[in-house]
């Protein structure tokens, strides 16, 4: 919450499984502390469906709001589902979850946030009892209506949504242009974003594809060096045939040419590894942001149509209230009297209603303008730092590929040696001749 005290560190750990079969589930503790390095203050079990919970009922209470993304839930098969590396996967994803909603202008004071960190376990489970997905209509004025009335009303919207299925437009507020032109800059961004991903994934994939190549490169070529090794082989004297190649060659053997191809496959799985956290998780984020941003708008049509059922149904009203009367005029009669009475008061909520829907499709649209303020600097800092941290692990990597390809060359430090590369562990830079501890690893 706000107060101006500072942002408190979250932290989502400690994934404990409880029940078996398919009735297993994963419970994560959430850590509250004032920083990063400090005692928690606070601590909560959640499971994974209750992150999906926060996730929806963030969509009801702030409707326009981008609301970060969590991974969708997946059928898998049991071992698969409750895997170590699944159960990471949304450890993390979750922990990213969270740190968002607790910055986020807009979710500030969210109910659902209190209820959700409430480290009083009846609290949470009674809000999510209060709010399950809503059945029924109740409107906007927060008035149920009858069943008979909430089944016209049913099918009213759904003749509002045909309609806009067929691509007739809504009766919109004056921002009806600006909401037009943001779904517009969404789909231009959806599709570029969309062709960088396809060839930047590309890119860094094949590093990963090159560092397989080179591992079983480098296995195929110690195998032919271990049928024949002309350094340890002792020739024959009297083979004349052995007189040319008993001089040592100038190039390396193919044990030293196995080891650096060795060293090329892991310098390439190590350069893979940090793309893949560098470049390819923020671009795929950056694609769950636009889908964010999807919901965000698809929320704010919600209204939209919400807006217009009450006015159809407005006309719907008057229609019948004018019969209602015409018929009166022509043959009075106590019964029409009455549904006159009734047909008008219908009427008078429904203007009510379509007043409320209005308020709230204008304040939700004003929430969406500022989202996507916002959204459009960050896809585009994003952006920006993505590609550079892109540029940088090119550069990195290229200078201790370059020192491998290096040796094999007869004037490069491979050249007529048989045994091992040569090499030490760095001290974390990248510097000429110095294999990165990861890739050292991966040779070893």
């Amino acid at each position: 919450g706000g107060g101006g005290g500072g942002t408190l560190h979250l932290s989502v750990t400690d994934p404990q499984q409880i029940g078996e079969g398919r009735n297993a589930h994963t419970f994560y503790r959430i850590d509250v502390r004032p920083n990063q390095y400090a005692d928690t203050i606070a601590s909560v079990r959640r499971r994974y469906s209750d992150f999906r919970w926060l996730f929806q009922r963030l969509h009801e209470e702030r409707p326009g709001a981008i609301i970060p993304i969590i991974p969708h839930t997946k059928a898998f098969q049991i071992e698969k589902r409750l895997s170590e590396e699944l159960i990471e996967e949304r450890r993390g994803s979750c922990e990213t979850f969270l740190r968002r909603v607790q910055i986020h202008p807009e979710l500030e004071g969210a109910p659902s946030i209190s209820a959700f960190f409430s480290p009083d376990a009846e609290v949470f489970e009674q809000a999510k009892k209060d709010h399950p997905e809503t059945e029924g209509f109740i409107s906007e004025d927060g008035t149920t209506s009858s069943a008979k009335e909430k089944v016209k009303h049913f099918f009213v919207k759904a003749g509002i949504k045909a309609k806009v299925a067929r691509g007739v437009d809504l009766e919109e507020t004056p921002d009806a242009a600006q909401v037009d032109e943001v779904e517009q800059y969404l789909s231009a961004l959806e599709t570029h974003v969309k062709a960088l991903a396809k060839a930047t994934l590309y890119l860094v994939d094949v590093s990963k594809e090159t560092s397989t190549n080179m591992h079983e490169l480098g296995q195929t070529l110690f195998g032919l060096h271990q049928t024949y090794d002309p350094d340890t082989t002792t020739p024959d004297d009297n083979d004349s045939s052995n007189n040319n190649s008993n001089a040592k060659s100038k190039n390396p053997s193919l044990k030293t040419i196995s080891n650096i191809f060795a060293s090329l496959s892991a310098i390439n799985k190590v350069k893979y590894d940090d793309n893949y956290a560098k470049v390819s998780k923020p671009i795929i984020d950056i694609q769950d942001n636009i889908k964010a941003a999807r919901l965000a708008l698809k929320r704010r049509k919600d209204h939209a149509i919400t807006y217009n059922t009450f006015l159809q149904q407005i006309k719907n009203r008057q229609a019948a209230l004018e019969k209602l009367n015409h018929k009166n005029a022509t043959s009075p009669q106590a019964t029409t009297e009455n549904q006159i009475v009734s047909t008008q008061q219908l009427l008078d909520e429904s203007n009510k209603s379509s007043k409320v829907a209005l308020a709230a499709l204008e304040k939700v649209t004003q929430r969406v303008f500022r989202e996507m303020d916002r959204f459009k600097h960050s896809v585009d800092a994003q952006l920006r730092l993505l590609y550079v941290n892109h540029a940088r692990v090119q550069v990195d990597y290229s200078r201790q590929l370059d020192v491998e390809w290096n040796k094999l060359l007869p004037n490069g430090n491979g050249g007529g040696g048989g045994g091992a590369v040569n090499g030490r562990v760095g001290g974390g830079g990248v510097d000429d001749g110095v294999l990165s501890k990861e890739a050292e690893m991966m040779m070893i």
